[in-house]
């Protein structure tokens, strides 16, 4: 009956490294003041002069004539070959930046006519962007290998507004627009740490972990070894990778399911070392102990655990309520109840915690832990029959645990009303996710149902709280529900000391 209504794995919110490819272009432009590559842009006239027209381009001004510069200077790098034969590096390094800024005027597609973007020959015929600019900066690559830096920026700056798009749409979920976007921007560049990034998290969004762990495997290594320890991008690749290869070992088994689980073991330990203040450290530390417990390595996950005993103050309530649902699932019950009762002196009041310590509680036939916490649970949660099960059941096991014939006459009335309360609930209300914390609100999501025959006008009301309790912001929400019909909800309170959360019983 171990329930945790917050999933283990968390992924990072893509729009947090858009800014990589710019991070990316500062430390080219950095190698490159120190590299011997010489790309000329200054001769024949014609590299010149389409030079000076898409340096013009990318100044600004107003669009139908940076489109006119950015035509220009197509016309100009392809309407004579001959013209600029003894500079053909200068010549592909100008046309594959032009056509990469030519890319942002399109961002549906980038397949157009040659003749829209200043081709003067074979106009009616269509060209993609990105693919020849792929190709053209390719060329540099294998006959100026010393110039990497440079077309590396030139891809970056494909790259950008591709990235932008992608992370908008991965999320809001749109796979399929989010398939082509990051299809294109593979195009410009397959196998740079922010292409195989996307990459990665359109592999997680199809369900496929082992592809997914892979390319943010891939995306770690082709990573700059100039990349700054607190970047974005190093941190979301260094966690996609254990959360990935975590889950898609969960399928497998003996010898293969441990070895993937300690490789996910270690890699969320490289995590931890490398971004010990992340807010992710908690998902983190949780995944570290599910890796462990699932390896089999019961003295390293014991002595994990044995460090959060320790001393609880150095984690999160969300770290200790985790860890003792691990414990719980690696059948240590007597440590789960110390981590369940060092999460709850840390937040007595996260309702999904509540609940995994009251189930640890029972199994562990700790009565009179279980029927507090299962108090504080329907106090906070009074319209969920689950709660008030996990009542009935500490009463039953008060009323077994003593031989006194009144005490166990008032458990067992007890249980009776208990059990009564959660077949009598006309509202079921679950919850989701509650996001924000540290900033100013938190947000709170669910659904309500109506469990009657009825129509209902259902008035919920949430009380934000901190952690003694007390209510910072209250939210009131209206759903109509249709007999036997469920809706989602959302409520958002104002406070940064909000850490949990109660409503109101449902009339």
């Amino acid at each position: 009956m171990i329930r945790w209504n917050n999933s283990l794995v968390h992924a990072f919110v893509a729009s947090a490294i858009v800014a990589c490819p710019l991070m990316a272009q500062k430390q080219d432009k950095a190698a490159a003041a120190t590299s011997k590559c010489s790309i000329s842009t200054d001769k024949p006239d014609e590299v010149k002069t389409a030079m000076t027209n898409l340096t013009i381009a990318q100044i600004g001004g107003r669009p139908e004539d940076q489109r006119k510069k950015l035509a220009l200077a197509v016309t100009q790098l392809t309407n004579n070959p001959s013209k600029y034969k003894s500079n053909q590096t200068g010549r592909d390094y100008v046309l594959a930046q032009t056509l990469v800024r030519w890319s942002a005027q399109f961002p549906e597609s980038t397949t157009v006519n040659k003749g829209a973007i200043g081709f003067m020959t074979d106009k009616d015929q269509s060209v993609d962007l990105l693919a020849t600019a792929d190709t053209l900066l390719s060329s540099i690559d294998k006959s100026n290998p010393e110039c990497t830096s440079e077309t590396a920026s030139v891809r970056s700056e494909a790259m950008r507004p591709l990235a932008i798009h992608a992370s908008a749409l991965l999320n809001t979920d749109s796979l399929t627009q989010a398939d082509a976007v990051v299809k294109r921007l593979s195009m410009i560049d397959a196998k740079s740490s922010i292409s195989l990034y996307f990459q990665g998290m359109l592999a997680q969004r199809h369900k496929d972990t082992a592809g997914a762990a892979q390319l943010y495997d891939q995306g770690l290594k082709a990573l700059s070894p100039d990349a700054v320890a607190d970047s974005n991008l190093k941190a979301a690749l260094e966690l996609g990778d254990a959360q990935m290869t975590l889950l898609s070992s969960q399928s497998l088994t003996g010898e293969q399911k441990k070895t993937g689980m300690l490789k996910a073991a270690d890699l969320y330990k490289r995590f931890l070392a490398d971004f010990p203040n992340s807010p992710n450290a908690s998902n983190a530390q949780s995944g570290l102990a599910a890796a462990l417990t699932s390896s089999g390595d019961s003295s390293s996950v014991g002595q994990l655990w044995n460090g959060m005993l320790a001393d609880p103050s150095k984690y999160t309530d969300a770290q200790l309520y985790d860890a003792g649902t691990q414990a719980f699932t690696a059948n240590q019950l007597p440590v789960a109840s110390k981590l369940m009762d060092a999460a709850q002196s840390v937040n007595p009041w996260l309702r999904p915690g509540l609940y995994n310590a009251a189930n640890v509680y029972w199994k562990a036939g700790q009565w009179d832990k279980m029927l507090t916490t299962a108090k504080r649970l329907t106090s906070i949660d009074p319209d969920n029959p689950d709660e008030y099960q996990l009542l009935a059941l500490a009463y039953q096991g008060k009323a077994k645990a003593t031989k006194d014939p009144k005490l166990v006459r008032a458990y067992n009335d007890s249980l009776n009303v208990a059990f009564a309360a959660s077949e009598k609930v006309p509202v079921k209300v679950t919850f989701e996710t509650f996001n924000g914390g540290g900033t100013a609100a938190r947000t709170l999501t669910g659904t309500v149902e109506n469990l009657g025959a009825a129509a209902k006008n259902v008035t919920l009301t949430v009380d934000f709280l901190d952690v003694y309790g007390a209510v910072i912001n209250s939210q009131t929400t209206t759903v109509s529900l249709a007999p036997k019909e469920k809706k989602p909800f959302s409520v958002t309170g104002a406070g940064a000391s909000i850490i949990a959360y109660k409503y109101h019983p449902i009339t």
